[in-house]
């Protein structure tokens, strides 16, 4: 009477735990990746190189990169609530002297007048972290290309619909403190880290299966005591 649920919990059990354990590595590796990208911050910016071989591996790295400002192929990327206020990040393709132009996030801009904003013109020195492209989801609605609004950062489909030829594969998203649009980030963002609470989550259900498996197998056994 007791062999099959007890291997139906045994199995659940061993699920749960794995998943549990799962957590606790992912949160083992999300710590080091976080330390590793606060220590890649603190360093001092460096010149951004004509050509990266590996984005990836220098993300949050900061980076100041010289150019001069394509303001007529400016877009904006993505809807942020800013102070209640409904906003894009304005994105600006510099031209350097060596390398492909890369797109500059100059900084949170309002929704309704997002162009309204300084455009330096000139030799401009702009100091950001390494932005990678990003993906876009299931649920990810239509770009406007005829506004320069675009849901998502990918490098290929903007240059496409503004008419850029070429275009590093990453962005270099400005940091100041500036408090007037465009309005940039201070720090790079830290990574959701949320793998502890999951942890706890998938652990806390194995504790409640076996103690709820102990009393059903108990007031089971009293029955079959009492019945006998």
């Amino acid at each position: 009477m007791l062999l099959w649920p007890t291997v139906a919990a045994a199995v659940a059990l061993a699920i749960l735990l794995a998943l549990g354990t799962w957590q606790v590595q992912r949160l083992a590796w999300k710590n080091a990746w976080i330390a590793e990208l606060r220590a890649a911050e603190a360093l001092p910016p460096e010149p951004l190189p004509a050509a990266l071989d590996d984005p990836a591996s220098v993300v949050f790295r900061r980076f100041a990169v010289t150019g001069q400002f394509r303001h007529d192929l400016s877009v904006l990327v993505g809807v942020h609530e800013r102070n209640r206020q409904l906003g894009n990040y304005l994105f600006t393709p510099l031209e350097r002297a060596q390398g492909e132009p890369v797109w500059i996030v100059r900084g949170w801009v309002p929704y309704e007048a997002p162009f309204a904003v300084p455009k330096p013109e000139g030799e401009v020195t702009v100091v950001g972290f390494l932005m990678l492209p990003e993906r876009r989801g299931w649920l990810t609605p239509d770009d406007k290309p005829a506004d320069r609004r675009f849901w998502a950062f990918e490098p290929e489909v903007i240059n496409r619909a503004v008419g850029l030829d070429r275009s590093t594969p990453f962005a270099i998203a400005a940091i100041g403190t500036d408090r007037d649009p465009p309005i940039p980030q201070r720090r790079p963002a830290t990574p959701r880290n949320d793998h502890l609470g999951y942890a706890i989550t998938w652990y806390g259900l194995a504790i409640a299966l076996i103690a709820f498996w102990v009393a059903w197998a108990r007031k089971l056994l009293r029955e079959e005591r009492a019945r006998a």
